[in-house]
């Protein structure tokens, strides 16, 4: 009877014993299965270099996909600010056309026989001076609430950028006469005084056609007559009245973009104090005679003009010549329609 107990025991420690060399090993197999895929998860975390490639693959074409719309986007916004700057402007005139009865004189030159003064052609012929100088857009300060501009220039002087209170106007950074999208903002002029004398970027239009030419001895033609009167809103000593421009105020074009010189970056001719700030449409925009006086701008496919009624509109660059010389005349009788 013992001797049958202590079997019976031996043989149930044995399967006990059995059991758990089962579950150990058991066990021990699962940890290293685990363990296995806990190793291969992490590699399969990484990236190949295949992988690799085709994510800076993927990623660069959507930046070129985004980036010409993130760029026109900008540029969009340029456009509309150098809208909002011509709009500004043509305000400006007409208010001052209330006050006068008249616009403001495109500029206003000396005569040669002024102290300090040499014609810069020989034969250079000049209006007579009536003892003031002045450009159009000097004269419209207090109507874009810049009378602090204006108060310190002295209009009595010549030539006004010698003098240190017009000095001081001329380093006056204005952003009403600055577009957006000229790449040299901020730029000044070397024909200032001591290159410090900042630049703009609007023109008043003076008409289809430049200053008038008389011939030079020596058979060329480039002896100025300043004394000629335009066909546009703004000339030498102008004072053209609304009910002169009998072609439309929403027909004639009044101050227009332009890089001011032959060059873009180059703007000697903008020292936007007392000398030409007219532009000319006897060219069609940013044609490929570059003149200082030009139309052009940094806006793709056109310019920026605003007309006497003060509405604003982008003139391609594949306008009509003649339908862009007609809509710089006051009193031309031409009819262009909507060519625009």
């Amino acid at each position: 009877m013992f001797n049958r107990v202590y079997r019976g025991q031996q043989s149930t420690c044995r399967e006990s014993l059995m059991r758990l060399k089962v579950t150990s090993r058991t066990l021990d197999n699962f940890v290293d299965t685990y363990k296995a895929r806990v190793v291969r998860r992490a590699f399969q975390a990484g990236f190949t270099l295949v992988e690799l490639l085709v994510v800076i693959a993927i990623i660069g074409v959507l930046v070129a996909l985004l980036l010409p719309a993130v760029q026109a986007a900008r540029e969009a916004a340029r456009r509309t600010q150098c809208v909002n700057n011509l709009k500004q402007l043509g305000l400006a005139a007409q208010n001052y056309h209330s006050d006068r009865r008249v616009f403001p004189p495109g500029e206003d030159h000396g005569t040669s026989a002024e102290p300090d003064y040499a014609p810069f052609y020989p034969g250079e012929e000049h209006c007579e001076w009536d003892g003031q100088m002045g450009i159009w857009f000097n004269l419209l300060f207090p109507y874009m609430e810049l009378q602090n501009i204006y108060d310190m220039i002295d209009f009595d002087k010549r030539p006004q950028y010698r003098f240190r209170d017009n000095i001081v106007a001329m380093r006056m950074e204005i952003d009403a006469m600055l577009c957006p999208s000229h790449p040299y903002r901020g730029q000044t002029s070397p024909w200032g005084p001591g290159g410090t004398a900042h630049i703009v970027h609007y023109y008043a239009v003076h008409g289809p056609d430049e200053y008038s030419l008389k011939p030079h001895p020596d058979g060329s033609t480039h002896t100025y007559n300043y004394c000629a009167a335009g066909d546009g809103v703004f000339y030498n000593d102008s004072k053209v009245k609304i009910s002169q421009i009998t072609d439309g105020t929403s027909n004639t074009a009044m101050i227009s973009e332009t890089w001011g010189s032959t060059e873009p970056d180059d703007t000697g001719f903008s020292r936007g104090m007392n000398l030409h700030a007219l532009v000319y449409f006897d060219d069609p925009p940013n044609s490929s005679h570059l003149s200082p006086w030009e139309a052009n701008s940094f806006h793709p496919g056109g310019i920026q003009v605003v007309y006497v009624d003060g509405s604003v509109h982008f003139v391609s660059d594949s306008v009509q010549l003649e339908v862009f010389n007609a809509s710089a005349t006051i009193a031309g009788e031409e009819v262009y329609g909507s060519a625009f």
